[in-house]
């Protein structure tokens, strides 16, 4: 029960960090800023979600998780609702930032009530549910965002997040247990757990991988109508392939037992590596670019659960703190996947080269994770996680 409670809650949550993209056109006309300028409720998103969300999880780290969730998905509605009805850009970017705040300390409670609700060796499962949300909300929640967006105004969209952030407060409240986890003992302590070899390794494992990954995503759909020749309409179905790849993915990771990540980590790593360095070639006919965009999702989205999953295993009592910082990572690779692309597509080599060259981090990343795995083995590092356990509901 609850882990299809917060599935759906960071289904909601996802949507309302990439729906503006698919309607800024009219948000820009509307509010009558540029189209760079509505383009900044974006990044300003980013970097909300980036420093916000740590600083957050310290802050309420003595907080019961329940209450905490609780809390965390009313902000993310009243965020989500004053963005519906914001009537100027001022406005409208204060809320983005709240909703911002919201995500990021989200995803770091939500980590630790996934993983205290279920056993010790279902807890990368739990992950991958959660990430799983996150997942359908690129592959449903922004199209259908955007579409309604388009039909019926940019405020309908927002309308269309609170409805769903609506609806996952009320399965926290009717589902969500209490969660007896290990009070945050401070600043000092918390921080602590960043002086561990496996929690920094696994963090630059979580920026390099994911630099690659979304250097090549940022740019797959003009690089299927350019290269591959798909018209428009085959573009948006080769991407809900992407999206199926990211479900079968996760899924998959949730079937490793969390004592095993640091062995099992590097394989979709290394997939996810090879692919990047013969996504050029394999765009080039249809059949195999079907197959280059389902491995993209796959192998990205079953390294991203392992990861969250470890990570919070080598933190002790600041899990929730690296959950968070974790998510801060993946925003740090996210803007720079975009700008590495588009290095790539000024300097001459085109877009069939993104991925390639994006697939350098991505090697780097296959590398720290061999060293992490390396640490396990020689017992410098616990490879089973913490134990979180629950309260009598």
């Amino acid at each position: 029960m609850i882990a299809f409670v917060l599935m759906l809650c960071a289904f909601a949550v996802g949507t309302s960090e990439f729906i503006v993209v698919g309607v800024l056109p009219e948000v820009a006309s509307d509010l009558d800023v540029a189209l760079p300028t509505a383009g900044l409720l974006v990044t300003a998103y980013a970097v909300s979600v980036a420093v916000g969300g740590p600083v957050l999880t310290v802050l309420t780290g003595r907080l019961p998780r329940r209450s905490l969730l609780i809390a965390v998905m009313v902000l993310a509605l009243l965020a989500s609702s004053a963005c519906a009805l914001a009537g100027d850009y001022t406005t409208l970017m204060a809320a983005r930032m709240v909703a911002a705040l919201s995500q990021g300390l989200f995803f770091a409670v939500a980590s630790q009530v996934a993983v205290a609700a279920v056993p010790p060796e279902k807890q990368t499962a739990a992950i991958a549910k959660v990430v799983n949300g996150v997942a359908l909300s690129t592959i449903l929640g922004i199209p259908i965002g955007t579409l309604i967006g388009q039909n019926y105004g940019w405020r309908a969209s927002f309308a269309l997040v609170a409805a769903l952030t609506l609806v996952g407060l009320v399965g926290v409240l009717l589902g969500a247990p209490k969660v007896d986890h290990e009070p945050d003992a401070g600043v000092r302590a918390s921080l602590f757990a960043f002086g561990r070899k496996t929690v920094l390794l696994g963090l630059a494992t979580t920026v390099l991988s994911f630099t690659g990954m979304i250097t090549a995503f940022t740019y797959v759909a003009p690089a299927l109508r350019d290269i591959t020749g798909f018209s428009p309409a085959w573009v948006t179905g080769v991407l809900l392939i992407y999206g199926l790849g990211t479900i079968v993915g996760s899924t998959i990771a949730g079937r490793v037992p969390p004592g095993a990540i640091a062995k099992v980590l590097p394989i979709p790593l290394a997939a996810l590596t090879v692919l990047l360095l013969a996504q050029g070639f394999l765009l080039e006919t249809k059949v195999t670019a079907i197959v280059a965009v389902f491995v993209l999702g796959a192998s990205a989205f079953a390294s991203g659960p392992l990861l969250h999953t470890f990570l919070m295993g080598q933190a002790g009592s600041a899990a929730g703190l690296v959950a968070s910082v974790n998510i801060s990572a993946f925003n740090v690779a996210a803007a720079l996947g975009p700008m590495i692309g588009g290095v790539v597509i000024t300097s001459g080599l085109g877009l069939q080269w993104t991925a390639a060259v994006g697939a350098v981090p991505t090697v780097l990343g296959v590398l720290v994770a061999l060293l992490i795995g390396r640490l396990v083995r020689r017992g410098a590092a616990p490879a089973e996680p913490t134990p979180v356990t629950l309260a009598h509901a």
